[in-house]
Formats: C-alpha cells, sequence, structure tokens
C-alpha cells in the first residue's frame, strides 16, 4: 500500500452531495473467489440448513435495517429481498449441493455468478453498476451461511474507503456514525449512492485506486458536490473546505428553492426534469420537484429473464411512473446489446461499438414490438405525457424503420380498438457524432432530439470512460463536445424541432449554465443535482449565460472553458 505523505487529490464521481472531514477508515469488503469443495453424502443435510439459515438471517436483517428508513431505501431492501427469496436461485443452489455435492459456499457463490457473468459481459453501464449488488448479495449470503460475521468496529465520524458496500453494510456503517463514504467502484446509480443521498452521507464512487492510496487513520476531505476526496490535506485545503462547509449552510436555501418557480434572474423560464431507472427513486423526484422524467432508462426491465420484460410488466412500470409523478415522461428504448439477453452466444471485443441500442431492437423485432406495444398501450391513459426517444441511432435510416414498426403497432392496436396516443411523439438520442453534424437531416423525421452528453464526448474524444489509464482524458466540457452540441441545437431551431440534454453535462454548474446559454431550456439529470442547478440558474440573467456560451465556442480547451466560467461566476465555489 502506498504512503501517503503530501496531499492527494483522487477524483471520482459525485453519489452524494455535500461535504466531510475527518479520518479515514480502510475496508477491503471485497470476497476471493470460492474455490469448489466436494461433500459427502453425510454433509448435504447440514449444507442445505445452512443455506436456509443464511436466508432466514438475511431476510431478518433486512427487516430490522429497513426500521425508520424512507421509501427508496426501503424499497432497494424489498427488492433485494425478492432475489433472495427467487425460486430459481433456491433450486440452483439446493442443485448443486444435493445433486452435484457442493458446499454451499460454492454452490452460492457459482449460483449467483452465472447472473453476474451475463451483466458483466454486456456494453451498458448501468448493468454493469447491478453487478456490485449482486457480488454484495452473494457474498453477504456467504458470510451468513459460513457463520463468517466478522463484525466491524469503527471509529465514530470516519470516512469509510471500500472498494464495493452492500446496501445493509452501508446502513450499519451508518448507525456505527460514518461520517462519509469513498467507493473505488459503483456508479451514481448504483443502490450505495441512492441510500447515501437518503441518508444525507456525502459519498464519492468510481474513485479509481483509492484502497491503494489510502490507510486507516489518514486525515481526509470527502467532497460529495464535486466527486472527489483529498487525503493528506494540506492546512490551506483544510481551511477552504471548512468554509466551504459554512458556506453550505447558507447553501441550504437551495433546497428552499426547489419549490419556487423555474425561471432565470430577468424571468427565462427552465424545466429542469430528472433521469430515472427505478422505482425507488420516485419519492426523490417528488421531493426535488422534477418537471416529469427526461430520460426514463428501461434496461432494468430486461434482468431476470423473458417474463420481466413481457407487456405486462412493462405496462406496470411505466403506469407506476406516470402515475407517481407529474409532468411530461421520455422512455427510452432498451439501450442494450444481444449478450445480456443470451440472444447469442458470440463475443464483442467492443460492446459500446457493437450490436447494441437500436441495431439490436431492429434485428430483434418482437423486443421492439414489445416495447412499443406496451409504451403505446399506456399512452392511452397518459396522453400528451409519454415520449419515445431511440438510443444509438447512427443513420436516419434507422429512424425511419423504426417509425415504420409503430405505425404498425398503432394499425394493429387500432384494429383491437384499445385507446392510444395517435400523436405521440418520438425523438433520437444525439450521443454518436454522426447525428450532430446531419443534425439538420435528422431534424426531418423527428419530433424532438435529446442530447446524451456522457456518450457524445466518449464518441468524439475516442475515449473509454471506465479506463483508469485515460479517464482524465473524458472531458465533457470539450470544445469538441461543445461544438456538436451547439450543431444540434441551431439544427433543431431552424428545423423547429426541440433540443433537451439528458447527459451529466445537464446536472453540471459549467454545463447547465451555458446550454442555457446555448438555447436549451430542458435540462433532465441525476435527481440529487436538481436543487443547486435550480439555485444557480435563478441566480444569474439569461444574458450572463449566452455571453458564457459565446465564450465557450471560441475555447480550445476543457480547461479554458473552466477559466471562462470562473470569470463569469467568480463567488460560485
Amino acid at each position: 500500500m502506498q504512503q501517503v505523505s503530501e496531499e492527494l487529490i483522487i477524483k471520482g464521481l459525485s453519489g452524494s452531495e455535500g461535504i466531510a472531514i475527518g479520518s479515514t477508515f480502510v475496508v477491503d469488503l471485497s470476497r476471493r473467489s470460492v474455490a469448489p469443495k466436494i461433500i459427502n453424502s453425510l454433509q448435504i443435510r447440514s449444507n442445505v440448513k445452512r443455506f436456509q439459515k443464511a436466508k432466514i438471517l438475511f431476510l431478518d436483517e433486512i427487516e430490522e435495517l429497513s426500521k425508520n428508513l424512507d421509501k427508496a431505501t426501503r424499497e432497494i431492501f424489498e427488492a433485494q429481498k425478492h432475489i433472495v427469496s427467487d425460486v430459481e436461485i433456491d433450486e440452483k443452489v439446493l442443485h448443486l449441493i444435493e445433486t452435484e455435492k457442493f458446499s454451499v459456499d460454492y454452490a452460492i457463490f457459482e449460483t449467483f455468478g452465472g447472473f453476474i457473468e451475463r451483466l458483466r459481459e454486456s456494453g451498458s453501464e448501468i448493468f454493469q453498476q447491478r453487478i456490485v449488488d449482486l457480488e454484495n448479495l452473494r457474498n453477504r449470503l456467504i458470510d451468513l451461511s459460513c457463520e463468517n460475521e466478522d463484525q466491524k468496529k469503527i471509529p465514530k465520524n470516519s470516512i469509510l474507503i471500500v472498494k464495493e458496500i452492500s446496501p445493509t453494510d452501508l446502513v450499519n456503517f451508518h448507525e456505527l456514525g460514518i461520517k462519509a463514504l469513498v467507493m473505488e467502484k459503483g456508479g451514481v446509480t448504483s443502490h450505495a449512492s441512492i441510500i447515501a443521498q437518503s441518508l444525507e452521507i456525502p459519498c464519492v464512487v468510481s474513485a479509481k485506486n483509492v484502497l491503494h492510496s489510502s490507510r486507516t487513520g489518514t486525515p481526509a476531505v470527502v467532497d460529495g458536490t464535486s466527486g472527489s476526496i483529498v487525503i493528506n490535506p494540506s492546512d490551506q485545503t483544510l481551511s477552504e473546505y471548512k468554509q466551504r462547509i459554512k458556506a453550505r449552510t447558507k447553501q441550504k436555501k437551495a433546497r428552499q428553492q426547489v419549490h419556487e418557480e423555474s425561471v432565470t434572474k430577468d424571468g427565462v423560464e427552465f424545466h429542469l426534469r430528472a433521469n430515472v431507472e427505478f422505482i425507488q427513486e420516485l419519492e426523490l423526484v417528488k421531493k426535488n420537484r422534477a418537471e416529469g422524467v427526461g430520460l426514463l432508462r428501461t434496461e432494468a426491465l430486461l434482468y431476470g429473464g423473458f417474463e420481466k420484460r413481457s407487456e405486462e410488466a412493462q405496462i406496470e412500470f411505466y403506469d407506476k411512473i406516470l402515475k407517481e409523478l407529474k409532468g411530461p415522461v421520455t422512455i427510452r428504448l432498451f439501450d442494450v446489446g444481444g449478450d445480456k439477453l443470451n440472444i447469442h452466444n458470440q463475443d464483442e471485443d467492443n460492446p459500446f461499438l457493437g450490436w447494441r441500442g437500436i441495431r439490436m431492437l431492429l434485428d430483434e423485432k418482437q423486443i421492439l414490438e414489445n416495447q412499443l406495444r406496451s409504451v403505446l398501450k399506456v399512452s392511452g391513459k397518459y396522453k400528451e405525457r409519454i415520449q419515445i426517444l431511440v438510443p444509438m441511432i447512427t443513420d436516419v435510416r434507422e429512424v425511419v424503420e423504426v417509425k415504420q414498426v409503430l405505425k404498425e403497432i398503432k394499425e394493429e392496436l387500432r384494429e383491437n380498438e384499445i385507446p392510444f396516443d395517435d400523436h405521440i411523439r418520438v425523438g433520437v438520442m444525439v450521443e454518436v457524432p454522426s447525428v450532430a453534424l446531419l443534425a439538420s437531416q435528422f431534424a426531418k423525421e423527428v419530433d424532438f432530439f435529446s442530447i446524451g452528453t456522457n456518450d457524445l464526448t466518449q464518441y468524439t474524444l475516442a475515449v473509454d470512460r471506465g479506463n483508469e489509464r485515460i479517464c482524465e482524458l473524458y472531458q465533457h466540457n470539450h470544445p469538441a463536445v461543445w461544438q456538436l452540441i451547439h450543431q444540434t441545437i441551431y439544427a433543431g431551431n431552424n428545423n423547429k424541432v426541440p433540443v433537451a440534454v439528458c447527459g451529466e453535462l445537464a446536472g453540471d454548474i459549467i454545463g447547465a449554465s451555458a446550454l442555457i446559454g446555448m438555447g436549451v431550456t430542458d435540462l433532465s439529470m441525476s435527481v440529487h443535482s436538481i436543487p443547486r442547478i435550480k439555485q444557480h440558474l435563478r441566480s444569474h440573467t439569461l444574458d450572463k449565460f449566452r455571453l458564457l456560451a459565446q465564450k465557450i465556442l471560441v475555447s480550445s480547451s476543457a480547461e479554458e472553458v473552466k477559466a471562462e466560467f470562473k470569470a463569469l461566476f467568480p463567488d460560485y465555489s
């Protein structure tokens, strides 16, 4: 382990806002691979009993931890209860113990490994984040089945540093008084992030090499707002962060401003919507007064097999979202590749550039038709509230083909006298440079554009943001990305096609400021970004945002973009 004596800043992603100063407590909660172990016939009964006891202990543990927690966290635990109680998992574990005569720990490890491996092979960032949840659930069951309880002691007000963490461990550590959480893995939509937000724990996720760079008892600062951790902070850094903590008390007005009108200082209206993946997020969406859902990710419906992506399951999911929330809901079609559906047993060298999104859907028409039919059926109940968003578009012909499939399904529903919104709007994700460059041509075929800045940045800069050796090159404020965004907005305006942004750039202060300045007033973001973005946009005039946009469009580097922002908004910290 690297011995740190000088100030070290490790960048990650914001999992939950807030600032904490304290001492680190490093815990390696990861588990080594469990080797196959054969048991004899006399040991089968005891191994089965240990598995059954582990399930009961886990469910009891979940029940106890769920007390006094908010609805979002309780529903995450409820989902874990369903996984542990799943009949398929039960049958697989018992088969491995009773027929194959494997030990209970390996039986659990192998059973969950099958699900995990399918997700690991996928190119979906969202599914990659679910791996952490399944691994931790698996590990907890193994611990309980082996009665390996390893009671962890941690000083109060510590900054917990882990590779990854399960929901149960996080709540347990919270009850022991941790001050902040830093994860080497995980993403902004991971369950750990959602729970940290609910518990109001500052959290940084995807902090590469933080375990290697840390040791227990080292002074540190966690900046959950910028997504960074400072190890061994200098006196000057500590002083600056102490001032920022004081300033955050004043910034609590941002929470109060979520109830205020969404207008700039000079009265220009804007709309802040939420990126949503799980039902568990809805309470926070309502709490932060999001104006609908600008990006409803639907990939989670695919996890668990065909019955989970059936029309009935989809309709139930969409109906729940629309019934619970007010405002428009933009439903993105499945943005996945074939591997995670086990449609074809083929490997892809680069899934991000492979058979994914609309490419897969147009090949697997039944999946596309089922989803479009489900969306249309729900639209009959919520007319003029639903939009369809098509992912990974690169060619105008793909749009035309999707619209043709949609037309055929409309005719089918009409013949069967099933009501639907005949004027449902269809838009495309602008996440590939070819779409931005030909936005004027695409505008003739779509009802709206939604710019996905995460993939647009990745494809424009040829940077895999998951590659830690080059992740510093992933800069969503790079001028090249801004030029493509501006070109898309220009084409949208000329063709009277509305433009929204649903990538991380919308939830970034610099990004939101420049987007408003370029004329985009429909921004969708991680729900916990809404209060601070709203406060910032309400505090300044459109003219100031326009000036920033003008300066960005003649900048030559991401650093120059940040400098221009700082010059215009010197008081922002």
